[in-house]
């Protein structure tokens, strides 16, 4: 998804004004990382103004309504920080969002055609979430899905193709969207809300609408290795080799050890690690007085009694062992305590780790 985004971080002294949305973000991060990507969203003035011009956009730049653009509204609030009468109990976000362009995929439409000619080695989709309760008719949805598959299904086999989840409502749209998706992936990345959501779509057809945000390491363990075991034995144009699952307290990675397309998971798992504090505090270097871990010293593997317990050292934090056919590599996170921005940090980290695990 792209939009302008007019955000007001915490610790700001007001709103700020950008292009955001899932894809631009993580296209900003690959480019600042020394990648080449080609952003699938129209290539429009208002947009092409406001994007790095190392980022290519597919076609000619058009120009449009300088009012005729998709826009996010996000809200940051910190943990007692007070609006009117009302006192915050916890630190989070509130997005609103006005999508016209989004849901109707024209900048998929945009790329189809240039995606041939760049030749790109990964494809990363996310920003789906946008079609989730949008006001389709029946043709139209089935129309935007087959656009999906039918873009996916182009791609040459050898092509990489992550899919980011994000936050769903619609139980029935995310089946549908996931079956024409899942079956193309090499690679998906979920966060500590999202990965029992798809888990529960996958064994029972429902979503979960509440979450435990803080998930204990075994139960994230158990989840993951149980979708990766249905998912690899319904029908799949490629087998899922890969999964990220980013957490408030931890990264951890899943790997195919077979595999000819991603290097070992430490790398990534370490860099997107850093990359979280990094961006939450609004700043490169990491300050001790500002930082803290939240995960405990050591955790097990797996909820099943007497599986492997892994401590956490101090002078190598970071652990990756086998598990089955994976390599399972967790990194702990140092969480920011003084919290500059938390919106776009998914999109910053699943960038980053999605690069320093390619071969």
């Amino acid at each position: 998804s792209s939009g302008i985004n007019a955000a007001w971080p915490l610790r700001s002294g007001g709103p700020e004004l950008k292009l955001g949305g899932n894809g631009p973000v993580i296209a900003k991060r690959m480019v600042e990382e020394g990648a080449e990507v080609l952003l699938a969203i129209q290539n429009e003035k208002i947009y092409r103004d406001r994007i790095s011009r190392e980022i290519k956009l597919p076609g000619e730049t058009i120009d449009t309504e300088q009012d005729d653009y998709d826009l996010h509204i996000i809200l940051e609030f910190d943990k007692g920080e007070k609006w009117g009468p009302y006192t915050a109990s916890r630190g989070n976000r509130y997005i609103v969002h006005r999508d016209k362009h989004n849901p109707q995929l024209k900048g998929l439409a945009a790329v189809r055609s240039a995606v041939k000619e760049f030749n790109p080695h990964l494809v990363v989709l996310g920003g789906l979430q946008m079609l989730d309760t949008y006001p389709f008719t029946e043709d139209e949805l089935n129309a935007r899905l087959k656009e999906i598959g039918d873009f996916l299904s182009e791609l040459p086999i050898e092509t990489l193709v992550h899919f980011e989840m994000a936050s769903f409502v619609n139980p029935k749209f995310l089946k549908r969207l996931t079956d024409v998706i899942l079956p193309y992936s090499d690679s998906i990345g979920m966060n500590e809300q999202e990965l029992p959501n798809l888990s529960s779509l996958i064994r029972t057809g429902n979503i979960v609408y509440i979450s435990d945000s803080k998930i204990k390491v075994s139960k994230t363990m158990d989840d993951t290795r149980e979708l990766l075991a249905i998912l690899n034995e319904l029908p799949r144009q490629k087998p899922l080799t890969r999964v990220h699952i980013h957490t408030l307290a931890y990264q951890a990675v899943f790997t195919l050890r077979d595999n000819k397309k991603w290097m070992s998971g430490i790398t990534t798992a370490v860099k997107s690690s850093l990359t979280a504090t990094r961006y939450v505090c609004g700043d490169e270097s990491i300050d001790s007085t500002k930082i803290k871990m939240i995960l405990d010293e050591s955790f097990s593997s797996s909820a099943i009694p007497g599986s492997q317990r892994i401590p956490i050292i101090d002078s190598t934090p970071v652990s990756c062992w086998p598990d089955g056919p994976y390599e399972i590599c967790l990194a702990p996170v140092l969480v920011c305590t003084q919290i500059k921005q938390t919106g776009g940090g998914g999109d910053n980290l699943t960038g980053v780790g999605l690069l320093y695990h390619l071969k």
